[in-house]
């Protein structure tokens, strides 16, 4: 037997890395995987290594691999037709990549639309940037690139989660705070699967010390089957789901006695005055939103000193002004103004879990019971002392998985569930609902630090302008989010979470008055395959094979 040893290194084949771990070599093949228990004062799993992680011995081995560079001699391209790869030499390939990225240079790096001649795509959740050399750097010292057909897991990704989420919370992702929750609603996500570690564990020790999990899903899942109760759902009927919890806590249990109303009166936009046009009603000194303040009986902006108990519903007569679109303003001596709070009563009222049953198949009974037990465990009014600080503790939290917060309905699960939090001042306090990072939002280092008042009392946000003046009516890149999409902002993130079909669709048929789409000269596709993980997979196939000129990085041969 040769010499054996064994090397540190990590695992990122996925969002939940990087997972620190040995492999296991004699004579220069790897033979296992195990954990690295050298860090296990410092790895927040213990050392212990995923067990995605000990497919890496076979996948390096696997004989299919592709373990240098293949040439297309095929130039019909398609499902249907044979690539035709050959294999040719490192040097050649460099040579063929470099001297067609010189030709688009040459032409100008922006196209007659005038958009990008160069395209990327990464996969991998956003991780690839962490482990791929100086190909990033490479991307910066290019120049403009258009980074708008995709990214992550394609159709699986967390789009709604993560624009909703920055907006309300600074939460690209969202989370139970497991270590301290005591009851979590669970709408999909399959979190002992996919958690990793770190992740697994504290769910299991949550498990222990007694905190409940209802699992709502059509099929039982791995993380179903160690819940407290499983609840069979029909499938993408979550929102309606959700909104019958609201319902119960609103209309048919007595939310003065069971929400944070000091929550709801100081710390959310929920007293805030609603005009008749729809816009908050302001002062008309100062543009601050206004509020009716109970103790006296008259309307004060939202920050004034003497404000001592807002209102939450009813109806007022007040005087102020809305702002409307672009400079718009709207003047009243005395209007006819309701809390934003007062709005969602009225707003939610029909959505009641007899209504939900007949949508989600979820019975209105165990709908009403759920919510009822939310609240039991929400602890209204408690705190904990944890490293010194005495803060709120609300032990309540609703998760959401990929296919439920994106697609249809996926902005509503995300109110919800942002709502269900709000309710009971569960967000953003010890075993409520948490944000993990930022990512559109600068800077993206520290949540914190993304937090900066905004003109309103609320956070500022980094929209991407719809003023007359500021708005970029010409796309700049093919997916047209800063043109399309005020909420998805201008940061580096910003361009994989646009409208990421749109650049398919277009390219086929581009709407009247919208500006020609034509595929980018070269494009470069990394650990991604979109051909079968995009929306309308057959479709992006037919357009993948409009592209002139391709360069994939894949770990075996695939569809794209």
């Amino acid at each position: 037997m040769g010499a054996s040893r064994k090397v540190p290194i990590y695992c990122y084949q996925c969002v939940a890395g990087p997972d620190l771990l040995k492999v296991e070599v004699e004579n220069g093949v790897a033979t296992r995987v195990e954990s690295n228990y050298d860090i296990r004062g410092q790895h927040p799993g213990g050392g212990r290594v995923c067990v995605k992680a000990y497919g890496l011995v076979q996948k390096t081995y696997n004989p299919n691999r592709i373990r240098q560079p293949m040439k297309r001699t095929n130039p019909k391209k398609g499902r249907g037709e044979d690539p035709g790869f050959v294999p040719i030499g490192w040097d050649e390939a460099l040579d063929i990549v470099g001297a067609k990225l010189r030709e688009i240079r040459a032409k100008g790096l922006l196209n007659d639309e005038g958009v990008p001649r160069l395209a990327s795509t990464t996969g991998g959740g956003g991780t690839p940037v962490q482990y791929m050399g100086t190909f990033p750097a490479f991307m910066a010292a290019w120049g403009p690139i258009d980074q708008g057909y995709g990214a992550g897991q394609g159709v699986k990704c967390y789009h709604s989660e993560h624009l909703y989420g920055e907006l309300w919370h600074r939460a690209f992702i969202v989370s139970p705070d497991t270590p301290y929750v005591n009851y979590i609603i669970n709408c999909g996500n399959n979190v002992e699967a996919s958690g990793g570690v770190a992740g697994i564990w504290r769910e299991a020790d949550a498990r222990v010390r007694g905190a409940k999990r209802v699992q709502v899903e059509p099929h039982l899942s791995i993380t179903g089957a160690v819940s407290a109760e499983w609840v069979p759902i029909r499938p993408k009927t979550d929102a309606a789901f959700l909104f019958g919890l609201i319902h119960r806590i609103l209309h048919e249990r007595d939310w003065r006695e069971v929400c944070d109303l000091p929550y709801l009166k100081h710390r959310t936009s929920s007293p805030y005055l609603v005009g008749p046009n729809g816009w908050y009603l302001r002062d008309a000194g100062s543009g601050k939103p206004l509020v009716w303040d109970l103790a006296d009986g008259r309307a004060k902006p939202h920050d004034a000193a003497d404000l001592a108990n807002p209102a939450l519903d009813g109806e007022y007569q007040v005087g102020g002004v809305e702002h409307g679109p672009d400079d718009e303003r709207i003047t009243h001596a005395a209007a006819r103004a309701r809390p934003a709070f007062q709005m969602m009563l009225e707003h939610m009222k029909g959505y009641s879990p007899d209504w939900a049953a007949a949508e989600c198949d979820v019975p209105a009974a165990t709908i009403r019971r759920i919510a009822d037990e939310y609240l039991a465990h929400a602890c209204v009014g408690q705190t904990i002392e944890i490293e010194g600080q005495t803060l709120p503790f609300r032990p309540v939290a609703v998760m959401l998985g990929k296919t439920v917060n994106n697609g249809w309905g996926g902005y509503h699960c995300c109110w919800a569930r942002t709502v269900l939090a709000v309710l009971v001042g569960a967000l953003e306090v010890p075993g409520g609902t948490l944000g993990t990072a930022v990512k559109l939002v600068r800077p993206a280092v520290s949540r914190v630090g993304s937090v900066v008042p905004g003109p309103d009392g609320l956070m500022a946000f980094q929209f991407n302008e719809t003023s007359r003046e500021g708005w970029l009516s010409k796309p700049h890149i093919r997916n047209a989010y800063k043109t399309l999409v005020p909420l998805v902002s201008d940061s580096p993130w910003s361009p994989a979470l646009g409208p990421a079909h749109l650049p398919w669709l277009f390219q086929k048929q581009a709407p009247k008055n919208w500006p020609r789409t034509t595929p980018p000269d070269v494009w470069f596709c990394y650990r991604t395959n979109p051909a079968i993980s995009s929306w309308n997979a057959p479709e992006v196939a037919e357009r993948l094979a409009e592209f002139p000129f391709i360069v994939a990085f894949a770990y075996t041969e695939d569809e794209t």
